[in-house]
């Protein structure tokens, strides 16, 4: 993403308030029509801080507020980090002719997420009035699949053959100034293929007529162009890199990942793994309708109401110790709650860290084993707590044992199902996250509700 560093960021302390003066003068100077004296302020503010102002001015205004800003750079920069919705209005309301200049001035990998999500005419029409090297690099980034390193790459690398010295390095570096990031020299031999890495400490460090292939390091970290995206981005974080080359099958550099590219990825998947948690999808945040968000809920709450009827026909199969020790039933609610909020505690552990590639599925023993100590440690303290709690209030030895056992029964199961669930999704190459939802809580409910009966009828020898 690139930078106006001539903005002025807005500072942290009063932001708000600054904010939203702001908002209120350029809206106030837009309905004046005040050309010259809006674009003047525009200019002044940093490109992330005028995104941001833009999610606070009327959404009718927001179109010809955004083609004022003077200049080109900075309005792409703006586009580039508007919410999804205020840029689909964007585009919407735009000439294309407008809309195309604007998307010009986008770094490759940007340009070819927007282009990608375009209506297929209006994308035909916008590639009519690019370049032929913008188009080149759209028709090359669109051919990947947009949630693998080639799809968030960019082709605005800058690379140097490892035959050079270190003089002739710097010196092309200082000719390339429209180049993303140089913080690493990628080299190449006569093929193209990558060979090697020198970062910029390096070139400073060294004589100038040293060649780079005696001073660059061999053993580059490097992905395909094949490769997942949130892998990538694991690997980026991992190994507190700030780009990962990306290389086709015949090890030939085509592009890279930066690390800004690596943040977006990194919210974006952790925004779709809590969705997915607590059971909906991202389509819910891009729409007001309620039907459509009911329609999105439906399928996962299913599960949760099938589970529900499940544990009342599990009941139904208790009435007449229910009939006999009425007071089981008040501790119903205490003996599922607190088995429900161990297992999304655990679940949550579990598919965050497959996501991050913290736990790996051969982890799974160990992380049974430990999952097993919590939830015997957790149920074991919480479970004597309500044991001394059923015998004091109630006046009864059964009522304390029965639900001091379920506690520390449905606690330990619990952690136990809440962990092995990610588990097995994961090796049935189906997304964990959905395990943390419906399916732990479901599962729960229902073993517990049964473990609780279970241990009743046997204390009350019923």
């Amino acid at each position: 993403m690139q930078i106006n560093v001539e903005t002025k960021p807005v500072a942290t302390s009063g932001y708000d308030a600054r904010k939203k003066r702001l908002v209120e003068t350029i809206d106030r100077l837009y309905h004046r029509d005040a050309k010259a004296p809006l674009q003047k302020m525009i200019a002044r503010i940093h490109p992330a801080d005028m995104a941001a102002i833009f999610d606070d001015l009327p959404i009718e205004h927001v179109t010809d507020i955004f083609y004022s800003i003077p200049d080109m750079t900075m309005a792409s920069d703006v586009f580039g980090q508007l919410s999804p919705d205020l840029r689909t209005h964007i585009i919407g309301e735009s000439s294309t002719d407008k809309l195309a200049r604007v998307l010009e001035c986008l770094p490759p990998d940007d340009l070819a997420d927007v282009m990608g999500k375009l209506p297929e005419e209006q994308r035909e029409q916008v590639m009519s009035l690019l370049g032929r090297e913008s188009k080149d690099e759209i028709e090359n980034l669109l051919q990947y699949d947009p949630n693998s390193a080639g799809g968030i790459m960019t082709t605005d690398f800058f690379s140097l053959s490892h035959t050079l010295t270190v003089e002739e390095a710097v010196a092309n570096i200082r000719s390339r100034e429209d180049v993303e990031m140089v913080f690493y020299l990628y080299l190449t031999d006569e093929a193209g293929c990558l060979v090697g890495v020198v970062s910029l400490r390096q070139l400073l460090l060294n004589r100038p007529d040293a060649p780079l292939h005696k001073i660059m390091n061999r053993r580059v970290m490097k992905v395909t162009t094949s490769t997942d995206q949130t892998k990538v981005a694991m690997l980026v974080e991992k190994y507190r890199l700030l780009a990962m080359p990306v290389v086709d099958d015949n090890n030939v550099l085509v592009g890279m990942v930066t690390v800004d590219d690596v943040i977006d990825v990194i919210e974006e998947e952790t925004t779709r793994d809590i969705l997915k948690m607590a059971g909906t999808s991202e389509s819910e945040t891009m729409t007001h309708s309620a039907f459509k968000i009911a329609g999105i809920r439906l399928p996962w709450l299913l599960a949760a109401f099938i589970g529900g009827l499940a544990a009342t026909a599990v009941i139904g199969q208790y009435e007449e110790i229910l009939g006999q020790v009425l007071v089981l039933s008040a501790f119903l609610p205490v003996v599922m709650g607190m088995a429900g909020n161990v297992g999304v505690q655990s679940a949550t552990v579990a598919v965050r860290g497959l996501a991050t590639g913290a736990i790996d599925v051969r982890d799974t023993l160990p992380l049974v084993l430990k999952e097993l100590r919590v939830g015997l440690v957790l149920g074991g303290f919480y479970g004597c707590i309500l044991a001394l709690y059923g015998y004091f209030v109630h006046h009864s030895v059964h009522l304390g044992q029965v639900v001091g056992l379920t506690i520390l029964g449905n606690m330990t199961g619990a952690a136990l199902l809440a962990v092995l669930l990610p588990m097995i999704f994961q090796r049935m190459k189906v997304d964990p996250a959905v395990a943390t939802g419906p399916f732990v809580t479901t599962a729960i409910d229902i073993l517990g509700v049964l473990n609780y009966f279970m241990i009743a009828s046997w204390i009350y020898n019923l």
